[in-house]
């Protein structure tokens, strides 16, 4: 909620005005992307459509059966920017799929309607061309994403990387990039000019007039994009702070101190600190290798000062720990969970009552936990002679 006016973001910096907002890092770019885009009418119709295709193996075992047998990939349908890259690299194995089950007599009349339906929309032209769109730059973001997310403490790295994604997107605006987009779409279905001279549209001009149509599109979804990029990642030199506590850069901050870092947090957060002091911790801790040791992580140090007392010997690099460890830019787990009680109490679910469904929400949400108490070969034992204790039952039926 990240308007300045009047939701959380503006509530936040009522109270704290030193509060720097940052969208979530763990948040998947491309699935923020294709909901982004979806204010352009093609782009919502699009990602509809996409839709039915992981709908539609994900409700019968037969239906993935039938498309491993055909496909020699595996395909991937977690979530929205998947499915695109999926459909597009699997294109004439899905076609494939869809006739077999067209022409198979085992399938009911549902599943062969279905079928016929997403062969005309793999034919269509307008539906190959937005997937082809969205997959030459969904490519892109989602390899930037998954290197911002191993780097979210190296923030100049996230910076350049960001800079790079930012120029490889403005690439594909040229005139060579949007014809391959064209022509590969107008080879599997039907280029649309043609199908406009043959309703007798043969005007002067009339090829160009629709393949300006698509030109315009194309360049519409990749500016929606350009800018979705640009403001998500607008604060990303505020929390440049970030960089004092990446371990990666202990060895090579002893001979270079990272001024500029150290900057970026005396502008946002200068009031809070005893710069000069704390300057001299770092310098100290950085030197010291048994301060930092083999840790990785922000909560490691946390809970290392905390039991060493280095948190009140350090107090001024203590706090800048804490300060880090606050900015959550790369923490979702409120969104997860939500997620989570979406799905175990579904339409289908709607009696559970809030003991039950409480208990599988804890189970579902510490899986982790889960996992590694099933390693241990007396757990299943435990939990066995549990439910068969003998206890007493909630009703007695007495027979009248």
């Amino acid at each position: 909620m990240p308007s300045e006016l009047n939701r959380l973001q503006a509530k936040v910096r009522e109270v704290a005005p030193s509060a720097v907002f940052t969208h979530c890092c763990a948040h998947h770019l491309n699935l923020v992307l294709s909901q982004g885009a979806k204010f352009i009418t093609q782009a919502r119709v699009f990602f509809a459509t996409l839709g039915g295709f992981s709908s539609f193996f994900s409700k019968s075992s037969k239906r993935v059966d039938l498309l491993e047998e055909t496909s020699s990939t595996a395909t991937r349908w977690d979530f929205t920017s998947r499915v695109v890259g999926t459909v597009a690299n699997n294109y004439t194995k899905l076609l494939e799929t869809f006739s077999r089950v067209v022409n198979s007599e085992g399938m009911d009349d549902d599943t062969v309607g279905a079928a016929s339906g997403f062969i005309r929309t793999l034919e269509d032209f307008d539906f190959v061309f937005m997937l082809f769109t969205f997959n030459q730059v969904f490519s892109d973001t989602g390899a930037a994403f998954d290197i911002i997310q191993q780097k979210a403490m190296d923030v100049t790295f996230c910076k350049n990387r960001i800079e790079t994604l930012l120029h490889s997107a403005e690439e594909k605006r040229s005139e060579e990039a949007f014809n391959k987009i064209y022509e590969a779409a107008a080879s599997l279905t039907e280029d649309p000019a043609d199908r406009h001279l043959r309703k007798r549209c043969r005007q002067e001009g009339a090829h160009r007039d629709v393949k300006q149509q698509y030109r315009t599109l194309y360049h519409s979804v990749l500016n929606n994009l350009l800018l979705q990029i640009h403001h998500r990642y607008a604060s990303l030199e505020e929390t440049r702070f970030l960089e004092l506590l990446n371990p990666e850069k202990f060895a090579t901050m002893k001979s270079a101190f990272p001024d500029e870092a150290l900057g970026c947090l005396n502008k946002g957060y200068g009031r809070f600190f005893e710069m000069d002091r704390l300057k001299t911790e770092l310098q100290v801790f950085y030197w010291d290798r048994e301060l930092h040791g083999a840790n990785s992580s922000i909560s490691d140090l946390l809970q290392s000062f905390k039991r060493s007392g280095l948190d009140r010997a350090m107090h001024q690099l203590y706090k800048l720990m804490c300060l880090a460890a606050t900015v959550g830019t790369t923490s979702c787990g409120v969104d997860r969970t939500f997620s989570c009680l979406e799905r175990l109490k579904s339409y289908a679910r709607n009696t559970m009552g809030q003991e039950r469904f409480k208990n599988l929400a804890v189970l579902s949400i510490e899986k982790g936990i889960v996992k590694a108490l099933e390693k241990n070969p007396c757990w299943y034992d435990g939990v066995i002679d549990h439910f068969a204790t003998p206890r007493e039952r909630r009703a007695d039926f007495i027979y009248k």
